[in-house]
């Protein structure tokens, strides 16, 4: 046995100072190591459920639902305040093109759909005509995709346009993807968009999807509930059980900036998607799975927990992962020009990865 003095407990059961010693074994006990492990936690600057993370060439966008202002991040000041707002009402999500910021604003059952010109020089937000019951929005390229109700879709797109009502496909609009020849949209399966007609993918109508990315290969990826459906360029479809439960965020991360990967021409390295634990389950945050030149490998997919293989992952450290995201449902990922990975939390705001530890972005 040896002596120590403490003077103070870690935050994680508040600040307690001892006037007296505090005997423990010669072996660290398991509670004081999980007390060292934790990040104390900093006041985060978007707070709540944040919006979608979208991007405009390098500069990123998100909002806090139901607050009234959207922020905007460059890699060189940290996020920032758009100086001008879409209207007095809260912002329910973003979506963006190649050119325009989309904010859906006001409260289900009653929205309206603005857009702003990022190319413009103290533009304005523009109304939406026709967009008065909007529900969802997703932006692919050059196109705007929006929703309202869900059964059948009541759904339009916008290439910097007039809103043009799209037949065929049902459920609730969750996602948007363009593999570089089509557009693919989630909802009760998985579409692709030709013309104005959406054409389910066959294999994908039994599973409800809650997002869709695309890959470097042009595979679509999405998600459902256990499930990863895969969609390869030429129309292949697959699917596998996970064994974890998706939240439908999903995004690439690499271990260089944008610009050293473009000029290495390297591919990204990992797949990362948000998952949530049962109701009773502090098993959140998201898992990764590790591709192969940008491509997956169905033979050989499988979910890794962040910080098990430093050397193949987001984290350097799986234990301080564990204590801080990792208690979180993740609702949304983002990975930024300047490398940073970015995690939209259920109710804790928006989480940053710096200084080989997650936190709240302040």
């Amino acid at each position: 046995m040896r002596l120590r003095v403490f003077k103070k407990l870690s935050f994680a059961f508040g600040t307690v100072v001892f006037g007296g010693l505090l005997w423990c074994s010669c072996n660290q006990d398991p509670i004081f190591y999980s007390i060292s492990l934790e990040v104390e936690p900093v006041d985060p600057r978007i707070g709540g459920m944040p919006t979608s993370i979208v991007s405009i060439g390098k500069t990123c966008y998100v909002a806090s639902k139901f607050s009234k202002t959207i922020h905007y991040y460059d890699g060189e000041n940290g996020w920032q305040e758009l100086a001008k707002r879409p209207d007095g009402r809260p912002i329910m999500d973003l979506a963006a093109t190649e050119r325009y910021l989309y904010a859906l604003t006001g409260e289900p059952g009653s929205t309206a759909l603005y857009k702003w010109d990022s190319t413009a020089t103290n533009a304005d937000w523009e109304a939406v005509d026709n967009a008065a019951h909007v529900q969802s929005i997703y932006g692919a390229q050059d196109k705007l995709f929006a929703c309202a109700g869900s059964d059948p879709f009541t759904l339009w797109h916008d290439d910097g346009g007039a809103l043009a009502e799209l037949s065929g496909g049902s459920g609730f609009l969750q996602g948007a993807a363009f593999n570089k020849t089509d557009y693919y949209l989630a909802g009760a399966g998985i579409y692709k968009l030709s013309g104005t007609t959406l054409s389910p993918v066959a294999g994908t109508g039994a599973f409800t999807v809650a997002g869709l990315i695309t890959l470097e290969d042009n595979t679509v990826v999405g998600v459902s509930g256990q499930n990863l459906l895969a969609i390869k360029p030429g129309g292949e479809f697959t699917q596998k059980d996970m064994g974890a439960t998706f939240t439908g965020a999903l995004a690439l991360w690499g271990k260089k900036t944008e610009a050293e990967q473009a000029a290495a021409a390297e591919p990204k390295t990992l797949l990362v998607l948000g998952i949530q634990g049962s109701s009773t389950s502090t098993t959140h945050g998201y898992r990764e799975i590790l591709l192969s030149s940008g491509t997956l490998n169905p033979d050989a997919m499988a979910l890794r927990t962040p910080g098990k293989d430093p050397s193949n992952s987001s984290v350097s450290d799986y234990d301080k992962y564990n204590s801080s995201l990792g208690k979180h449902p993740v609702m949304t990922l983002f990975q930024a020009a300047d490398g940073i990975l970015f995690a939209g939390t259920t109710k804790n705001g928006l989480w940053s990865y710096r200084n080989d530890q997650w936190n709240a972005e302040p």
